[in-house]
């Protein structure tokens, strides 16, 4: 069986679809911190599927499980430290679970403090999501850092979201601080930003599409306009930077969309077509086998002949874990 597909994004609302407590201290949609090994899931766990309009950062001490994200599968356990962005399609399944925290926050939550945003001080590559081992003193570290963000959640402090949101600046600095050490290069501020920008851009035109909201997959005419820019500078900015073109950026996506559809839904051809604003069923099925070098048929009949229904959720392109702290 296949994880149930919900428009929910809020994490109170998905744990209330999921039966779990929705704890009185959780009282914004800006933060919250789970003790999720505490919460009475029974193992094996597999969540349905959500589309959040946050952050969410898993902290494993002691667990085992894996992360779809987008159509792409992250393995999860001891030491791992994990995070995804928002407005990406993300299920879990886990098969242990001993010490795990889940940090759910919105770019809001710390704007006062880290005005230039999250993507800005975090680089997930071309990736929907990041994943680091670290060693026992780190993980360790980060376990201390996660207790005291409860205890401070939990509490009646009339500053606890000032004191919240620098502990969570420095949760996401010594993540960066790795992040530094493994990247000996480091873009250009200015295009940086502009190619965060992108990112985020590109990734509301798609949650905009699957919400019903817009009618048409923007390209380059439309992202230059929204970052005010030229659409050549624009290209050369996003060449430069990432190795790929705009369009291959776009491209990447919406085949990354398509697919988790095809492989994680029961939407017929027709349906996955009209969401991302395909005129013609041809035209959809000539793209998708241009990019993905596969039919959208055959990915899906080869997905579905999987002989362990819990296996299904596993299925992508698994992303390996960086190098130990």
């Amino acid at each position: 069986m296949k994880p149930e597909l919900t428009t929910l994004k809020k994490l109170r609302d998905m744990l209330a679809f999921m039966n779990l407590p929705v704890y009185s201290y959780i009282d914004s949609d800006d933060f919250a911190i789970l003790k999720v090994h505490e919460m009475g899931l029974k193992m094996p766990y597999i969540t349905p599927t959500f589309r959040p309009d946050h952050y969410t950062l898993i902290i494993v001490k002691e667990g085992e499980g894996n992360f779809v994200s987008g159509n792409e599968v992250f393995k999860v356990s001891s030491g791992h430290v994990f995070m995804k962005r928002p407005d990406v399609y993300v299920s879990s399944g886990w098969t242990e679970m001993k010490s795990v925290y889940n940090i759910s926050f919105r770019k809001d939550f710390i704007a006062h403090c880290l005005p230039l945003g999250v993507d800005e001080l975090l680089e997930m590559d071309q990736s929907n999501g990041i994943n680091y081992l670290l060693n026992d003193e780190a993980i360790s570290r980060m376990e201390e850092l996660c207790l005291e963000l409860y205890g401070h959640a939990t509490s009646m402090e009339p500053i606890k979201d000032e004191i919240m949101s620098n502990i969570l600046i420095y949760i996401l600095l010594l993540i960066q601080k790795h992040q530094n050490e493994i990247n000996a290069e480091v873009l250009n501020e200015k295009n940086a930003a502009i190619v965060t920008a992108f990112r985020s851009n590109m990734d509301k035109n798609f949650t905009m599409l699957i919400a019903g909201e817009c009618s048409s997959v923007f390209r380059i005419k439309e992202h230059a306009k929204l970052l005010n820019i030229s659409e050549s500078n624009l290209s050369k900015i996003i060449s430069k930077s990432s190795g790929k073109t705009v369009n291959q950026w776009i491209n990447e996506k919406l085949i990354d969309e398509i697919t988790y559809l095809l492989k994680n839904t029961d939407k017929s051809m027709v349906e996955i077509a009209e969401v991302y604003a395909f005129n013609e069923l041809k035209q959809f099925y000539s793209f998708f086998k241009k990019h993905a070098h596969k039919s959208a048929i055959v990915v899906r009949n080869d997905f579905n002949a999987s002989h362990s229904e819990h296996d299904l959720i596993y299925k992508g392109n698994v992303v390996p874990i960086r190098p130990n702290w």
